[in-house]
């Protein structure tokens, strides 16, 4: 393994700095920046607006996302859209970054204090902190929410290819579908958060876990055909509505579920491996259902794994609303 791997990198050496530089930016995103974001936004939030909090939170991630790829795609394309180009994106990147850093660090207050002896505590602190959350049922049932919400989320990326193919869209038609799901995700997301602190997170997240699993039980019983263009219209709306609107609450189940705010990072940490899994095994599964049956069947067959997914996490929150509202009794 060693010798292959030192062959790889002494003949492409381009490939080695790219892996350094990806695992680099996972570490300093997905690693250590995302638990430090959900606990800060639980924080930001007042006990009664955890819904709103988390709600602009996505919506503000995907408008960031929205007009940020937008701008420097049309740099990159002003620039001559060459190697050249690319650096000069990548290095305005990193300057942004930077910029954000320096914000963050004069902005934001460090709530935990310094000095050797409360460095010891906090390690304590927080082994003591991991066995408390796995004891915790309800980190659980949130853990499986967000998985299976996830999962729903790789079903919504099937929508392009599926309306390209089933219902010969085109590729410019299919695509247009998926630039109007980023659009839905930046308003649901926000109108979620509203209807979450309005009516309760808990029985918001199962409203929408309805909603999406109704949508994928459609498409996996119906057959898609070009006649049916506006069935697959209503349908996608519906089902990115309740996709991206239980992203951008979800999370808001902690509060509500009683999960103590000092392992608010633990708890996300361990909810985050189990609820972001799916980017390990749905594109395996996605990728054998769709080889042994193409076309229609296929879509058809994995659009009803990811129902049966949903239902699941349909369960789990009807289980979360449960114990809520027997605590609140």
């Amino acid at each position: 393994m060693t010798a292959v791997g030192g062959f790889v990198f002494s003949t492409m050496p381009s490939f080695g700095i790219c892996l350094f530089l990806y695992g680099s930016w996972g570490v300093a995103t997905a690693c250590v920046f995302w638990s430090a974001l959900i606990k800060a936004t639980r924080k930001w939030g007042a006990k009664n607006e955890q819904g709103r909090a988390f709600g602009f939170l996505e919506g503000g991630r995907n408008f960031v996302g929205m007009t940020s790829a937008s701008i420097l795609m049309l740099i990159f394309a002003w620039r001559g859209a060459g190697d050249a180009a690319l650096s000069e994106v990548i290095l305005l990147l990193a300057l942004f970054t930077l910029v954000l850093a320096v914000l963050v660090r004069t902005t934001m207050k460090d709530d935990m204090e310094q000095g050797e002896k409360v460095q010891k505590h906090r390690l304590t602190l927080n082994l003591a902190g991991i066995i408390e959350v796995l004891k915790l049922p309800m980190v659980w049932f949130i853990a499986i929410i967000i998985m299976t919400a996830y999962v729903g989320l790789w079903g919504a990326i099937l929508f392009t290819p599926y309306a390209s193919e089933i219902f010969e869209l085109g590729a410019v038609l299919g695509g247009a579908i998926g630039t109007g799901k980023l659009w839905v995700a930046f308003f649901a997301a926000i109108a979620a958060g509203y209807l979450a602190d309005k009516i309760g997170c808990a029985k918001a997240v199962l409203g929408l876990f309805v909603l999406m699993t109704s949508g994928f039980l459609l498409f996996g019983l119906v057959p898609g055909a070009p006649t049916l263009l506006p069935f697959l219209l209503i349908n996608v709306t519906l089902i990115a509505v309740a996709v991206y609107a239980l992203r951008g609450i979800y999370f808001s189940l902690l509060e509500q579920g009683g999960i103590p705010l000092a392992v608010t990072g633990i708890a996300t940490g361990f909810v985050s491996v189990i609820g972001y899994s799916p980017d390990i095994f749905m594109p395996i599964i996605g990728g054998i259902i769709l080889d042994a049956n193409p076309g229609t069947v296929g879509y058809q067959n994995l659009f009803l794994v990811v129902t049966a997914f949903c239902f699941v996490g349909l369960i789990s929150a009807y289980v979360v609303y449960r114990k809520i509202q027997v605590s609140r009794a």
